[in-house]
C-alpha cells in the first residue's frame, strides 16, 4: 500500500510548484510591461510624434504578420502535443512540431514575394526609409512567430517558464537596453535603425529561448514524422485564431486598424494610450486567471452557490481595481503623459475612452471561461471572429470621424459589445450570470 503522508506531501509539493510557476509568470509579465512602458517613454522622447506613430504601427504589423505566418497552428500544442507524448505517438508529435516550422517558412517566402510585388507596384511610395521598414517587418515577423510557436510547444510540454519568460521579459529588456543606449548617446537615427533594433531584440529572444529549450524537443530528433492528422491541426488553429487576435494582440489590432486611416502622429497618441490602459486591462485579466481554476471546478461540480460566490468576489475585485486605476489616470494622467513630451497630453482623451475596455471586463465578467468550461467553444469562435472584424471596421471608422479619440471609441465599444454578447450567451446556455448583476442577486438572496 502507498504512503498517504508521502502522497499528501507530493500533492502539496506539486501545488507549490504550480503556484511558484504562476507567480513567476505574473512577475515576468508585470516587469515586462514596466520595461515596455519604459522603452515606449524613451522612444517618444527621442523621436517626433510622426516617427513614433510609424514605429508603433510597424511593430503592430510585425506582431500581426507573425500570427498569419504560423496560421495559429501552435494553439493546438496543449491538445495534440500532450496527447501524443502521453500515448507514445512520437512520430505525430514530431510531425506537428515540424509542420509549424514549415508553415512559417513557406508563408514567410510568400509574404516576401507579395511585399516585393507591392513595392514594385508603388504601394509603399518612393520613400527609401519605408522600404527599410517593410523589409525589416518581413524579416522580423517569422522570428517572432518562431519564438511564440516554440513558447506554446514548451508550455504544453511542461516548460512554461523556459518557453514564456524570454518573450515576456527578455524581449522588452533588450529593446529597453538598446533604446536607452541610443538615448544616452544623443544619436537621432532614422526609422530603419529603430526597426533593426527591434529585429535584434527579437533575434536575441529567439536565441535565449533556443538555449533554454535545447533539450526539450530532443525526443523529435531522428523520429519519422507523421502528418496524417494535419487537417485537424489546421482546423484547431483556425478555430482559435480569432481569440488569439483579441486576447493577445488587442493593442496591435487597434493600432494597425487606426494606422489605415490616421496620420502617424495620431497613431502614436493612440498607441501610447493603449500602452497605459494595458496595466488596468492586465489587472482585470489577472483576476480572471486567478479565479478560473476554482470556477472551472465549481462549474463541473454544478455547485451554483460556489459559482455565484466566485463570480461575486471576482466582480468586486475588478470594480475596485478599475475605480482605483481610473482615478489615478484621471488625476495624474495628464502630468504623466507630459513625461513623454508635451504634445502627448493629446493621448489623455483616448486613454480615458479606452478604459471602457477593462470596464467591460469588470461589468460583464468572465463569460468566456464559463462558455469554455461548459463546451461552448463554438460560440467563442464565432463571437471572437465577428468581433475582430467589427473592431477593425469600428476603429477605422472612428478614426475617420474623430481622430485618435474616435478610433479609441470605436475599438472600445466593439469590445464592450463582444463582452455583452458572451455574457448573454453564458446566461442563456449555461444559466450562469457572469455580470455585476450577480452581486445584486446575491445581496437579495436570489
Amino acid at each position: 500500500m502507498g504512503n498517504p503522508e508521502a502522497a499528501a506531501a507530493g500533492g502539496r509539493s506539486g501545488r507549490g510548484g504550480t503556484l511558484q510557476k504562476a507567480l513567476s509568470l505574473v512577475g515576468a509579465r508585470v516587469l515586462g510591461n514596466v520595461l515596455t512602458l519604459g522603452y515606449t517613454l524613451i522612444l517618444a522622447r527621442i523621436t517626433t510624434p510622426t516617427e513614433f506613430g510609424l514605429i508603433m504601427s510597424a511593430f503592430a504589423w510585425i506582431m500581426l504578420l507573425s500570427v498569419f505566418l504560423a496560421l495559429n497552428l501552435e494553439s493546438g500544442s496543449i491538445k495534440y502535443l500532450v496527447q501524443y507524448r502521453e500515448t507514445g505517438q512520437s512520430g505525430r508529435a514530431a510531425g506537428f512540431i515540424r509542420l509549424n516550422r514549415m508553415t512559417i517558412l513557406g508563408l514567410t517566402l510568400a509574404s516576401a514575394i507579395v511585399a516585393a510585388l507591392a513595392w514594385w507596384a508603388g504601394a509603399f511610395g518612393s520613400d527609401e526609409a519605408m522600404l527599410g521598414v517593410v523589409a525589416v517587418t518581413v524579416v522580423a515577423a517569422p522570428v517572432v512567430a518562431m519564438t511564440r510557436v516554440y513558447g506554446r510547444h514548451a508550455t504544453a510540454l511542461g516548460q512554461v517558464l523556459r518557453g514564456g519568460v524570454p518573450i515576456m521579459l527578455v524581449r522588452p529588456a533588450v529593446i529597453f537596453l538598446l533604446v536607452a543606449l541610443i538615448w544616452l548617446s544623443g544619436a537621432r537615427p532614422g526609422l530603419t535603425v529603430y526597426m533593426l533594433l527591434f529585429l535584434a531584440a527579437f533575434a536575441v529572444t529567439a536565441l535565449v529561448q533556443a538555449l533554454l529549450l535545447r533539450k526539450t524537443f530532443g525526443f523529435a530528433a531522428g523520429v519519422p514524422k507523421q502528418y496524417d492528422e494535419a487537417r485537424k491541426w489546421f482546423a484547431t488553429g483556425a478555430m482559435m485564431a480569432p481569440l488569439l487576435m483579441l486576447r493577445d494582440n488587442l493593442k496591435h489590432v487597434v493600432v494597425a486598424a487606426a494606422g489605415l486611416v490616421l496620420a502617424p502622429a495620431q497613431v502614436g497618441y493612440l498607441a501610447l494610450a493603449l500602452s497605459i490602459m494595458a496595466f488596468v486591462y492586465f489587472a482585470m485579466k489577472a483576476v480572471d486567471i486567478s479565479t478560473s481554476p476554482q470556477l472551472s471546478r465549481a462549474l463541473h461540480a454544478k455547485d451554483a452557490d460556489r459559482v455565484a460566490e466566485l463570480l461575486d468576489n471576482a466582480a468586486r475585485l475588478k470594480i475596485a481595481g478599475l475605480v482605483a486605476g481610473a482615478a489615478v489616470i484621471a488625476v495624474f494622467g495628464g502630468m504623466a503623459l507630459e513625461l513623454f513630451g508635451p504634445e502627448y497630453r493629446a493621448s489623455l482623451a483616448p486613454l480615458l475612452i479606452l478604459l471602457i475596455i477593462p470596464a467591460s471586463d469588470a461589468v460583464f465578467g468572465p463569460a468566456q471561461i464559463v462558455l469554455n468550461v461548459t463546451g461552448r467553444q463554438d460560440v467563442i469562435f464565432w463571437v471572437a471572429g465577428l468581433s475582430t472584424g467589427i473592431m477593425v471596421g469600428a476603429t477605422a471608422l472612428g478614426g475617420v470621424l474623430g481622430g485618435a479619440s474616435g478610433a479609441a471609441l470605436g475599438a472600445s465599444l466593439s469590445y464592450a459589445v463582444q463582452q455583452l454578447i458572451l455574457r448573454s450567451v453564458a446566461k442563456s446556455s449555461a444559466g450562469t450570470e457572469t455580470s455585476i448583476i450577480a452581486i445584486f442577486q446575491r445581496l437579495r438572496g436570489q
